[in-house]
């Protein structure tokens, strides 16, 4: 009750995103969308969000500092919106940085090829 129910929450996820960007400077947000139906029409003001991923400003900063190295590691989602969280991390001295963050169906090539295609455009720029 105190959060609201699924879909009104899911229905500000691109607000949320959106501040991110605005707020955390240097986030990149990358979402693919598609368009819902009803009866063989579409919804107008409804879409759908596919995968997402996003990797904060600072985090994409401090990868320069880190080892050019980046491990993946993923947890199933529960409840009524399933699917994989994705998270890529850099892991030094015992210390994990994470770099970014993906929802995605799940650990199928699809979802891996948008994941690893939106981290190479994120400029991590190792000196």
């Amino acid at each position: 009750m105190i959060h609201g129910n699924w879909e009104k929450s899911y229905v500000k996820l691109p607000k949320l995103l959106g501040a991110l960007q605005s707020c955390v400077l240097g986030t990149v947000v990358a979402a693919k969308k598609e368009s819902v139906y009803e009866g063989g029409e579409i919804v107008l003001g409804k879409r759908l969000f596919k995968p997402v991923f996003w990797s904060f400003g600072p985090c994409i900063n401090g990868f320069a500092f880190c080892k050019p190295m980046v491990q993946v590691d993923d947890t199933w989602l529960y409840e009524k919106y399933t699917g994989t969280l994705l998270i890529a991390t850099q892991d030094g001295a015992n210390h994990i940085f994470p770099i970014a963050y993906a929802i995605v169906k799940g650990g199928d090539n699809f979802s891996l090829a948008f994941f690893s295609k939106e981290f190479e455009k994120t400029s991590y720029s190792v000196n």
